[in-house]
């Protein structure tokens, strides 16, 4: 009962954390590009793993185990998913960014079972069910609404959900040869050589570092999501999906990522706000809760 219960704090509080993470996007988008913003991201990321590694605080043991497992699933995240989630949330809103990524357990549940072919219990798909329907009343109700104007945000977006749903599975199945600090070791340590080399091959260079001590408010969105964003949440949801189902962490974790980031946007970078929002938001909850009654 005791680590149920962790490991339910953990996941709660790395889905605010996450959740906010739009928000730090939002912010950092003002004067860097996608790419740069992941570069900064990244390597601070790296950094802070590197430094654990240095004063020996972390241990790492690849010896023995099928390193190109984990490969590639840091591949999938953070170097194939967070440019879909950084260029989904440029071209749309942070609170439309955040309401699009609760259809992760969606595509979870879908991959789980037509490929894995494991049953899913009728409470975890109706409180799915539950979580759809209000993306979908929170986004086409919504003020201005035009799917044309948007297109290549929500197809991103899309992007973000295939591959946070693919990562899940996959950080879940590995859970039993890497531990969540290997896991994510390994995320960090791809993420930072990725991006920075994303951004030299694009003539960028390393401009992005200037510009985060240039503007205050772009550095401490850019220390957020590094420290927060990629080295903390990334720990505890690897903990989280090894100790839990996928489908279900999945929607305990992104549903209450969702509410964060609404909420965040309304608050601070001003996303509009209606009966749509309420309702959808309502909606998630509800299945949220549906969902996890599972485990009660």
């Amino acid at each position: 009962m005791q680590t149920k219960k962790i490991v339910y704090a953990a996941a709660v509080i790395e889905s605010v954390l996450f959740g906010l993470t739009f928000l730090g996007s939002k912010i950092a988008l003002t004067q860097l590009d996608a790419i740069q913003v992941l570069a900064c991201r990244w390597t601070i990321a790296m950094v802070l793993f590197l430094a654990l590694a240095m004063f020996k605080l972390l241990r790492i043991h690849y010896r023995g185990k099928r390193v190109w497992l984990v490969a590639l699933a840091a591949f999938i995240q953070p170097c194939i998913n967070t440019i879909c989630e950084t260029c989904g949330v440029d071209l749309t809103t942070a609170s439309e960014s955040a309401i699009v990524y609760a259809m992760i357990p969606i595509a979870v549940v879908l991959i789980t079972a037509l490929i894995l072919k494991r049953s899913i219990k009728p409470v975890v798909a109706g409180g799915i069910a539950l979580s759809f329907l209000g993306v979908i009343i929170s986004i086409v109700f919504s003020e201005g609404f035009s799917l044309g104007g948007k297109a290549g945000g929500y197809l991103f977006l899309i992007g973000m959900v295939v591959t946070g749903a693919v990562f899940t599975i996959m950080s879940g199945h590995i859970s039993d040869q890497f531990s969540p600090m290997e896991r994510t070791f390994t995320m960090a340590l791809m993420g930072g050589i990725w991006f920075n080399l994303l951004n030299l091959i694009r003539g960028k260079g390393f401009s992005c570092y200037a510009v985060c001590f240039q503007y205050p408010e772009v550095g401490l969105a850019v220390l957020f999501l590094g420290a927060a964003g990629s080295f903390l949440c990334y720990i505890l949801f690897n903990y989280v999906v090894s100790k839990m189902p996928a489908p279900q962490a999945s929607m305990l974790q992104v549903n209450l990522i969702t509410l964060t980031g609404v909420v965040s946007g309304i608050a601070f970078q001003g996303d509009s706000f209606g009966w749509y929002t309420a309702a959808g938001l309502i909606l998630v909850v509800a299945g949220v809760i549906a969902a996890n009654r599972v485990s009660e």
